[in-house]
């Protein structure tokens, strides 16, 4: 009878160990399948090779589709690095879970801006049997169309991208910051900004042409070499110039002219010509000049010290020389 219970109480203590084996296993597996192999899993993965810039990896894991007739400038390399530099705290959950499908939540801070995005995944194939791999469903990539008149490229995200026909669709992966910006010589355009943070996401932006401060300059200095050979001359009607003086006495000796108000015309290009010749214009812009000279009485023979203040306006056209010079014509 001693036998008997000693082999009872033996199968008893191996059938516990059988049974918390079991448990253990199922534990491990459970937490092998929830750490290592679950749908958050995929998702940080996503993300890691986002701010890797590691666009070929980040496409083929959330299972994206390039939007036909879109270009993909903006999936690789420097222009992905860029737009996730300012990507931080990067939380990830899952809000739901079944064995359909689960849905994973990504939250986060973008150029300081709180965000989330949420992922469909489903479960793909089973390994050993036991755990779970799960894949992205198929997941269109969000867009960004940029467009310049009258250039053929831009800059977006320190990438140079194509425009042709001045426009271009591209093709982008989120969460990230999209920034387009042009600045050539002598035209630049404020750099726009776009957070693209969904996959049904399409943004689009317009750059606007200005002048840049090179052409500006230009401008100032061959306005002032213009009016420089009207200062020169020693008449009170220069020659070709915007301005004179009426005066109906007798000078004596010879005028001076200087100018004391510069006049500052704005410059503008119409639609189509911001990376070309044509298209370029100057505003009419107010100056004023101050003449001097000595006026001679003729029946006394007296003098008198003159200095007078003459507005004047300065109209001129914009073009470019051979050289591709700024030049300024009246």
């Amino acid at each position: 009878m001693e036998r008997n219970d000693r082999v009872s109480r033996a199968l008893m203590v191996w059938l516990f160990m059988v049974l918390l084996a079991v448990a253990a296993a199922w534990v491990t597996i459970s937490l092998v399948n929830e750490y290592m192999y679950g749908p958050e899993t995929d998702v940080r993965s996503y993300f890691n090779h986002l701010e890797d810039g590691d666009g070929a990896r980040a496409l083929g894991a959330i299972n994206g589709q390039v939007p036909d007739g879109t270009d993909a400038t903006l999936l690789d390399g420097d222009a992905l690095k860029q737009a996730t530099e300012t990507l931080e705290d990067v939380r990830i959950s899952t809000i739901s879970q079944d064995s359909e499908g689960a849905v994973v939540r990504a939250e986060y801070t973008l150029a300081g801006e709180q965000h989330s995005t949420d992922y469909n995944l489903h479960p793909a194939q089973t390994q050993w049997g036991f755990f779970t791999v799960w894949a992205f469903d198929e997941t269109p990539l969000p867009t960004l169309t940029v467009s310049m008149p009258g250039v053929t490229s831009a800059d977006i995200n320190g990438t140079s991208a194509a425009l042709p026909g001045s426009q271009q669709e591209f093709a982008a992966l989120s969460p990230g910051i999209y920034t387009a910006s042009y600045n050539s010589e002598y035209v630049d355009a404020q750099p726009q900004s776009v957070a693209l943070t969904s996959a049904d996401q399409d943004e689009s932006v317009t750059l606007e042409p200005s002048a840049s401060q090179a052409m500006k300059d230009q401008v100032q200095q061959s306005i002032s070499a213009d009016l420089k050979t009207c200062t020169d001359q020693q008449s009170l009607y220069p020659s070709g110039c915007p301005f004179s003086y009426e005066f109906d006495g007798r000078v004596q000796g010879t005028p001076t002219w200087k100018i004391v108000e510069k006049p500052e015309p704005s410059i503008s290009v119409s639609a189509g010509s911001a990376d070309s010749s044509r298209g370029w214009s100057l505003s009419p812009a107010n100056g004023v000049a101050e003449v001097s000279f000595t006026s001679l009485d003729l029946y006394d023979g007296s003098t008198e010290e003159v200095t007078e203040r003459v507005p004047f306006t300065y109209d001129a056209e914009l073009g470019f020389d051979d050289a591709g010079a700024v030049t300024v014509s009246r």
